[in-house]
């Protein structure tokens, strides 16, 4: 495993960072985000798990310490607990920074649209069995293959801890028919094996971005008790096409009560609540996922 190559040096070279994305399929940033901000939404999150009764009773809040047996993606504890993490007007505002904005206009040399449904993951410890496996984005997001993914760290997370690891250059490999599989997402792609994965240590403020078609997982999560907090977003350039449903909240598609009517009662006419409708509008299409249309 081959420490992630930082590209921070480069963010006064708008044409060598579009070269190194294009040559390793993603851009690695420490420190891109004010790291109160970070750590703001990291223990509204945290508060959130507390009182579902997910923490360890008596432990320190930001440390995020499980006190309960994991609950995964989809199981209908987790959603009680994620609309209320979805309702956080902290969680769709990070992704408008303007240092990773400013970092996506320099790639797409265009102005920049951020998707509308923001991801936040809380990953239990003790259950490796079904972590992320080796995928492309694409198949997910839909729209444009240049669309550019983000991951960002809610909170400093270890190698011990797991985060996202890259296949560098897997992209170039082009689009990967994915098979079925555990875990959140449900598919794994072949991996090349002359490829080297890279993975670093994460720090709060930290920002991983990458493209549709660079091969991604999540590395396991081997302490005994602490969570993984971390958020997904997407942006794309005015000029390209987005899936319908991302205008949507995350989990909007198969639970009514996501809803933006209702995630968004309590932002007090902040300018986060709909931001999209002040932004060039983008073209959409409908997406299909090809295991859903009985191709």
């Amino acid at each position: 495993m081959m420490e992630f190559v930082e590209s921070s040096r480069l963010l006064d070279n708008p044409s060598g960072l579009r070269r190194r994305l294009r040559d390793q399929g993603y851009l690695f940033f420490r420190s891109m985000l004010p790291k109160h901000d970070v750590l703001d939404l990291r223990h509204q999150i945290l508060e959130c798990c507390r009182d579902a009764g997910w923490l360890r009773p008596g432990s320190e809040l930001l440390d995020g310490i499980a006190g309960h047996a994991p609950v995964l993606e989809g199981e209908p504890e987790y959603a009680d607990l994620y609309f209320r993490v979805q309702a956080l007007e902290a969680l769709h505002a990070l992704k408008l920074d303007d240092g990773i904005m400013g970092v996506m206009e320099a790639l797409f040399e265009e102005p920049v649209f951020p998707l509308p449904q923001s991801i936040a993951r809380i990953a239990f410890p003790g259950d490796n069995r079904r972590g992320t496996q080796p995928h492309q984005d694409w198949i997910f997001v839909g729209g444009s293959m240049e669309t550019i993914s983000c991951w960002v760290p809610l909170g400093d997370v270890s190698a011990e801890v797991g985060g996202l690891r890259i296949l560098a250059g897997s992209h170039k490999a082009g689009f990967l028919e994915p098979r079925p599989a555990p875990g959140p997402g449900g598919r794994i792609v072949d991996v090349d094996p002359t490829l080297q994965w890279h993975q670093s240590g994460y720090r709060a403020g930290d920002v991983l971005l990458f493209k549709m078609l660079t091969v991604h997982a999540a590395a396991d999560n081997l302490t005994p008790d602490k969570l993984r907090i971390s958020a997904d977003y997407r942006y794309t350039g005015k000029s390209h096409v987005i899936a319908d449903e991302w205008f949507q909240p995350h989990f909007g598609v198969v639970d009514e009560r996501f809803t933006w009517e209702r995630l968004e009662r309590d932002w007090k006419d902040s300018p986060v609540a709909h931001y999209w409708d002040r932004y060039p509008r983008v073209r959409t299409t409908h997406h299909v996922r090809f295991w859903e249309s009985g191709n």
